[in-house]
């Protein structure tokens, strides 16, 4: 569920101020969530200064009396939008973030500026949605483009083995590596890793290689034209025999088999560990770099 209701934008844009403009103090009517792209201001509300600077996105709701001073030593650009929520029943949201230069708020808020700039009724709503959207991710603080949020929750010792598994793999063929070397290259002894793995994702090691090279070998074989020879190789079997044995065992089909019902508009088939799925490819989904 969208944790932030439907919205109506009621003025917006992007604008310079001269040094050492000032505005108010003022009634706000209506919520206002504005970002400053450069130069800096004090932000003054309810007995509260807060020094902004590039990335500040700040959020004034109605009835606020507030106050602002510019850079008193240049420009100071930024962007707002004015907007009103269409139910009574409003989120919780904080008074201001702090965006880093890859974060995607002050881009978003942008583009909502620009669709309500067009004046069509169809720029008009994804407008609205593109700042419904800014205002969810306003809320959660869920902003980054980039780095690695996938960490967050995850045992150090999962993080350190699925990057190291994804930087030996590369875009090369996913042959699996002995447990006792994969353990040892993720810092931990073949015991512990096995620990951590059953403990954190229901698992063993050896279990979780043989389900990434069955989910890759799924995704070549539904989503390509390279033959079962070329799909075993990638995926780091010895042969296609073995691979087609081992996939029959996990999907309940061959492959040239589930290749057929596919391509005739049939189901890609779940994993008996599509639980794990979601998990396995995010952590597989970690910067390819070295520990």
């Amino acid at each position: 569920m969208h944790p932030v209701p439907p919205v109506r934008i009621t003025d917006c844009g992007i604008t310079s101020y001269p040094p050492g403009a000032t505005l108010g103090p003022r009634v706000l009517p209506d919520y206002e969530i504005l970002w400053i792209e450069s130069g800096r201001c004090r932000w003054e509300f309810n007995d509260q200064a807060l020094e902004c600077l590039p990335g500040s996105v700040l959020l004034c709701y109605p009835g606020l009396r507030d106050r602002w001073v510019w850079n008193p030593s240049g420009a100071t650009r930024h962007g707002y939008l004015h907007f009103e929520f269409e139910q009574p029943t409003v989120p919780e949201l904080p008074e201001a973030r702090t965006c880093s230069s890859d974060d995607v708020l002050p881009p978003l808020l942008r583009h909502a500026v620009w669709l309500a700039g067009l004046g069509s009724e169809e720029s008009d709503g994804l407008a609205a949605d593109a700042l419904r959207h800014a205002l969810a991710i306003f809320a959660t603080g869920l902003m980054s483009q980039s780095g690695d949020p996938l960490t967050e929750g995850q045992h150090p010792v999962l993080v350190r083995a699925f990057r190291t598994l994804r930087y030996q793999w590369g875009d090369g063929p996913k042959v699996p590596p002995r447990i006792s070397d994969w353990a040892g290259q993720s810092g931990v002894s073949r015991g512990h890793l096995v620990r951590v793995f059953k403990q954190h994702l229901g698992v063993t090691p050896l279990e979780v290689l043989r389900f990434l090279r069955m989910d890759h070998g799924l995704m070549l074989l539904t989503r390509t034209d390279l033959k079962v020879q070329e799909i075993s190789d990638l995926c780091g079997f010895q042969s296609p025999f073995h691979f087609s044995r081992c996939f029959s065992q996990t999907y309940g089909v061959s492959p040239r088999k589930l290749r057929q019902q596919v391509l005739a508009g049939g189901p890609v088939p779940s994993s008996p560990m599509v639980g794990l799925r979601r998990v396995m490819r995010r952590l597989m989904n970690l910067r390819n770099q070295k520990i």
